[in-house]
Order: structure tokens, then C-alpha cells, then sequence
């Protein structure tokens, strides 16, 4: 019965059963159940995740229900991470969630990040994002940057000694962001960086070759870009020649 869950996905030629038992026995970690993260979250659930940590400490406000599908509004006012515990176990009874109410920070993220496989970025400021590209460099462990603005977004693997960081490129690593109230989002838009996000995990968890390029999605557009990110020898986080 439970593979009868998976069969149309084990009959795609990228993932077959040698696949699927990758991804079931994979371990991610979940930072942020926003829209992105939430979203995530779900699919690499439906997929067939077994274990999965979400890491959120905000509250559901109503500005969140256009793009945070995971949400409704009965749950505003509630914890993000418990609604989402609940949801996921809607869809999967058997899988191990754990749950942890607090912002990522240099204080936590060691001990959270240091059992995944893989790490999925679902934050959605500058700060959040460094603590990940810096602590999983020193954790030797990928992570899937992404983010969306508008009707467009990016989507990047990041795996340690073998691809580029945020850092390589000038990504900033001090800010709150803005809002999405204020600069803007669509809903498909969010969906589909999420997508491409699960699907670039699931590539690293079966270790298809992967550049660390930088994808480029427009919606509206729409447009579809990749651009290539080399490793920066200089890089203060990941650079063979930092200081």
C-alpha cells in the first residue's frame, strides 16, 4: 500500500526504486515555513521524506493565506511550525517531524543543521541566509538557497568544496529584507521556486552532477535564465585563499 504511493514516481527513469530508497532514508532540515519553505516541506513529504526538521518561530498572520498554501484561516494567530507539523502528518502519518520554535541563529544552527542530509531554505532575510551559508560550509553540508520577489525568483545548490556560496558572488550578509506586503509576491511565483528547489534537492540527495549554478525563474514573463556562479578563491566563507 505504501508503494503504491510512489509508483508513478519510481517510474520516472531519474529516480526508479534505487531512488526512492535515497529519499526515504534522506534526513532534511526545513528552515522556515513560509511560503517557499512551506511548500517544500510538502512536496519533498509527498515524495516520500521520512525524516524532516522544520525550524520557524512566527506566527500565521492573514497576509500570509495568499501564498502559504500549507495555511488557512482558521490558523491565524497559531504557531506556523505546529500547524505544519499537523498538515504534513495529514499527508504521512508514518514520518518523523520534528519541530523546533526558534529563529536560526550562530547559537543554534550547529546543533540543528548537523544532522541533515540536506538543508532547504525557506527564510526570507539576508541574516537567516548567512547563518546557513556559514554554518553549513563548516558543517560540510548542501543546502538549497532560494528566494522569490515579485513574479520572480532564484534557486541555487550550494555544496560544500564542490560548488560556489552566497559569499562568492556578493550576496549580502547582514539585513532583515523587506516585507513581502511591501515589495511584492505572487503566489505561482512562490510555487514555482519551490518546485525547482524540491527538484534540485532531490538531484543532490542522488548525487546527479550538479555546477552550482544560479537559476533565474520570471513567471511572468516569463523567462528562464541560468547563470553561472564560480567559486571565488578569495570567498571569506568557502575561498581557498581567505583570509
Amino acid at each position: 500500500m505504501v508503494m503504491d504511493r510512489y509508483l508513478s514516481q519510481i517510474a520516472v527513469k531519474e529516480i526508479f526504486p534505487a531512488g526512492q530508497k535515497v529519499i526515504e532514508s534522506s534526513s532534511i532540515v526545513v528552515v522556515g515555513v513560509g511560503g517557499i519553505g512551506s511548500a517544500v516541506a510538502e512536496m519533498l513529504v509527498r515524495m516520500g521524506i521520512k525524516n524532516i526538521t522544520i525550524v520557524d518561530d512566527d506566527l500565521i498572520e492573514n497576509s500570509n493565506l495568499n501564498r502559504q498554501a500549507m495555511f488557512k484561516e482558521s490558523d491565524i494567530g497559531l504557531k506556523k511550525v505546529d500547524v505544519a507539523r499537523a498538515e504534513l502528518l495529514r499527508i504521512d502519518e508514518e514520518i518523523s517531524i520534528n519541530v523546533i520554535d526558534q529563529k536560526l541563529s550562530f547559537y543554534n544552527a550547529e546543533d540543528i543543521l548537523s544532522q541533515a542530509d540536506i538543508i532547504m531554505d525557506g527564510t526570507d532575510n539576508y541574516n537567516a541566509r548567512n547563518v546557513l551559508n556559514v554554518v553549513s560550509f563548516n558543517l560540510k553540508k548542501p543546502w538549497i538557497f532560494s528566494a522569490v520577489e515579485g513574479t520572480y525568483g532564484y534557486v541555487k545548490a550550494i555544496i560544500p568544496g564542490r560548488t560556489s556560496c552566497l559569499s562568492c558572488f556578493g550576496y549580502p550578509d547582514k539585513g532583515e529584507g523587506i516585507s513581502c506586503t511591501i515589495q511584492g509576491v505572487i503566489p505561482s511565483a512562490v510555487r514555482a521556486i519551490a518546485s525547482i528547489a524540491v527538484t534540485t534537492a532531490v538531484k543532490v540527495l542522488l548525487e546527479k552532477e550538479m555546477t552550482g549554478d544560479l537559476l533565474y525563474l520570471d513567471v511572468w514573463k516569463p523567462s528562464l535564465e541560468i547563470m553561472s556562479i564560480p567559486r571565488n578563491d578569495s570567498c571569506k566563507v568557502c575561498g581557498e585563499r581567505r583570509l
